[in-house]
C-alpha cells in the first residue's frame, strides 16, 4: 500500500485555493503541496466568471454586514481596487457597475433606509432610491410583464458606475 504525505493539504480549488497553491509552491521550499477540489475542475463554483465571488465585497450593499465588519471589509476592498488602478486593469479585470440593495414592503424598506443613514459617512457616494427613481433605474423591480406596478412599498440603497 502506497502512502502519500504531504506537508501541506490545500483544501477546495477556487481563486484563493489556487493562489495559496501557486504562492506555497513559488515562493517557498515546502517540497510536497496537495491541492484537493472536489469538482471536475478547478474554480467551477464559487470562483467561476458568473459566480457573484467575482465581485469586490466593500460592505456598503452587504446587508448583513454590521458597520464594525463594513469598515474593515471596505479597507481590504480599496486595497484590491488601488492595485487593479495602479495596472491600469480598468475593464480588463476591474470594471464599474451599477448596484444596489433594495427594500420591498414597510418594514423593508424601514430597515434600508436606516442602514442606509448609518452607513453612509462610510459610503459618501451611495444613494437612497424611493420607488420612482428606482422605476428609472430598473424598471422590473417595480413593474411585472404585463406593466402592472407593484403596490408595495420598495426603497433602494445603490450606486451607479462604482
Amino acid at each position: 500500500m502506497t502512502q502519500n504525505h504531504y506537508n501541506v493539504i490545500i483544501v477546495g480549488g477556487g481563486i484563493s485555493g489556487a493562489a495559496l497553491y501557486y504562492e506555497l509552491g513559488r515562493y517557498t521550499d515546502i517540497p510536497k503541496i496537495a491541492l484537493l477540489e472536489k469538482y471536475e475542475s478547478l474554480s467551477t463554483l464559487n470562483s467561476s466568471g458568473s459566480a457573484n465571488s467575482q465581485t469586490i465585497h466593500c460592505g456598503d450593499i452587504e446587508t448583513n454586514y454590521t458597520l464594525e465588519k463594513a469598515r474593515k471589509v471596505s479597507r481590504t476592498a480599496k486595497m484590491v481596487e488601488k492595485y487593479c488602478l495602479q495596472y491600469s486593469y480598468e475593464n480588463t479585470i476591474l470594471f464599474s457597475h451599477q448596484k444596489m440593495a433594495i427594500g420591498v414592503g414597510f418594514e423593508e424598506a424601514k430597515f434600508i433606509r436606516k442602514r442606509f443613514n448609518e452607513f453612509k459617512e462610510l459610503y459618501p457616494y451611495m444613494e437612497l432610491y424611493e420607488k420612482e427613481r428606482i422605476k428609472e433605474i430598473e424598471p422590473a423591480l417595480i413593474y411585472d410583464e404585463q406593466g402592472h406596478e407593484r403596490e408595495e412599498e420598495v426603497v433602494g440603497m445603490g450606486a451607479q458606475n462604482q
